[in-house]
């Protein structure tokens, strides 16, 4: 299927986000930070002028979308690219988190914030800030301030 008008590139990206809600809402937070993970470097993919499916981008796109639609907590947890390794890279390639995170279940003002080294991660609230981030890209897509790029993807329910 290729998705060219901005109704179709807004429910491609909503379908991702309610993956990740209906991962999370089943306990399967791994999982679900991973749906979330990509789903950050997709919306960092609408911020940049390269085609979608331009290699080697994931970190810009990453941190891009980090710095520009999520709170300023994120930008300053993601110093030297912290939480683009810790959730993007870490956990899409082995499904795992590593030592330098704590990834807990629900909401929490903890949310992250750093204990003995550990940045803890709450999946509840990241789950509502990329929600958030979201909304400031399809807001941005409605007012025609991204250019939306070809994508050619199966279909998400």
């Amino acid at each position: 299927m290729l998705i060219t008008t901005k109704e179709e590139h807004i429910n491609f990206l909503n379908g991702i986000l309610n993956q990740a809600k209906n991962l999370n809402s089943e306990g399967s937070n791994v999982v679900a930070t991973l749906v979330m993970s990509q789903l950050i470097e997709i919306m960092g993919s609408y911020l940049d002028a390269k085609p979608m499916r331009t290699k080697e981008q994931s970190a810009n796109r990453f941190n891009t979308a980090i710095y520009r639609l999520f709170p300023i907590k994120y930008s300053k947890a993601n110093r030297k690219s912290f939480l683009y390794y810790q959730l993007r890279t870490s956990i899409v390639h082995t499904l795992t988190p590593t030592c330098s995170i704590s990834l807990k279940s629900g909401t929490s003002d903890q949310h992250l914030s750093e204990k003995d080294e550990i940045t803890e991660i709450y999946t509840g609230n990241l789950l509502l800030d990329t929600e958030k981030a979201l909304q400031i890209l399809i807001r941005l897509i409605n007012e025609d301030k991204v250019k939306l790029k070809k994508l050619a993807a199966g279909e998400v329910e």
